[in-house]
């Protein structure tokens, strides 16, 4: 009769078959050993797939610790081109697909939902070619994208609401095109400019950005020895370029920033001065200014109950308009030239809501 082998020494044996191979037996060590090799090739293949794997994940496929997980990367590292980034304090690593015979370089899930944000504003160019060329740039990114399965539906999930859209679209495209090929070649641009009056007039400016306030374009020029101003587009009836190329300013002479730091809207006007504000709101407006911010310079506070807003900026017809939209919940703490500005157009707004002369 066989004798038997002791069970503590089978507890440490597998036999394993595969294929035609014959029977073999591996021990618990070995089988652990062929685990690992299949936990770092699963690795391999998820960042093959272009995955972007965190540090923690790493170490939870491979089920290492940190520094095990490190040198298992540096290992990979020396036969594929890993990316290494440190992003809010966690490591990111991913393949360089570029580098890879054949491959392409995966576009960063942040730069498609730039791409989709910046598609939103299609709409301000409607009917234009712009419209189509701001939708097939988000297609044209998703291409290359990990999952581009995702953004199918990218004009319904970011969406710009427009309120009126640029009245002068698509019917002066053609205006469009010369003021952005100027814009981009940097060359002196004459137009026949119609102000908010209807006064027209022929000036030259060198156009220096195209801006969108309010759902509006604006060409930001600078006429011949004056300092940039705001021209809205519906407003230019023709644009022709003039003479050669102009130097682009440095950011120390024309900052678009600077130019409309102190200006509650588009207004630049000199005529309109640089005041610090305060308007004083109902309670029911307390949740409502806590959450929102009217211009940068805003300080908000309540006194007495009330919720008081400061801001410091230039003495424009946006400025009022936005005090009246408040109604009976507003009242203008100073300066005392906007106090008496407000009171005067309440009772011409009343006088003339009456009826009365």
């Amino acid at each position: 009769m066989p004798l038997e082998a002791p069970r503590s020494a089978l507890s440490g044996l597998v036999i394993l078959c595969g294929g035609d191979d014959p029977r073999r037996i591996m021990t618990r060590q070995d089988l652990g050993r062929l685990s690992s090799i299949e936990r770092t090739a699963r690795l391999v293949a998820a960042l093959l797939s272009g995955r972007e794997i965190t540090r923690q994940e790493a170490t939870s496929v491979l089920g290492v610790q940190n520094a095990a997980a490190d040198r298992q990367l540096e290992a990979i590292g020396r036969h594929l081109p890993l990316v290494r980034e440190r992003r809010t304090g966690r490591l990111h690593v991913r393949i360089d697909r570029s580098k890879i015979a054949g491959g392409k370089e995966r576009v960063p899930i942040a730069t498609l939902i730039a791409g989709c944000v910046g598609a939103s504003l299609a709409k301000l160019f409607e009917g234009t070619s712009y419209e189509k060329g701001m939708h097939d740039l988000v297609h044209h990114l998703s291409r290359d994208a990990l999952h581009p399965e995702r953004f199918q539906d990218f004009r319904r999930q970011f969406v710009f609401l427009v309120r009126g859209g640029e009245k002068a679209l698509p019917e002066n495209e053609e205006v469009l095109e010369e003021v952005v090929d100027v814009l981009q070649r940097r060359r002196p641009l004459q137009i026949r400019y119609r102000n908010f009056q209807g006064a027209r007039r022929s000036v030259r400016i060198e156009p220096l950005s195209l801006a969108v306030y309010d759902h509006q374009l604006y060409v930001i020029g600078r006429p011949r020895g004056a300092d940039p101003h705001p021209y809205r587009f519906s407003r230019i009836e023709s644009a022709e370029p003039v003479g050669g190329s102009f130097p682009y300013p440095d950011k120390d002479s024309y900052d678009p920033e600077r130019v409309f730091a102190n200006s509650f809207g588009i207004a630049v006007e000199e005529k309109y001065p640089i005041e610090q504000i305060e308007v004083s709101l109902a309670p029911t407006w307390k949740p409502f200014v806590a959450s929102h911010r009217w211009h940068r310079s805003q300080e908000s506070f309540v006194r007495a109950g009330r919720v008081h807003v400061r801001l410091r900026v230039r003495l424009c017809p946006e400025v009022v308009s936005w005090i009246l939209g408040f109604g009976p919940d507003a009242r203008v703490v100073g300066p005392p030239q906007l106090k008496r500005q407000i009171a005067e157009m309440v009772r011409a707004m009343y006088r003339v809501t009456a009826g009365r002369s």
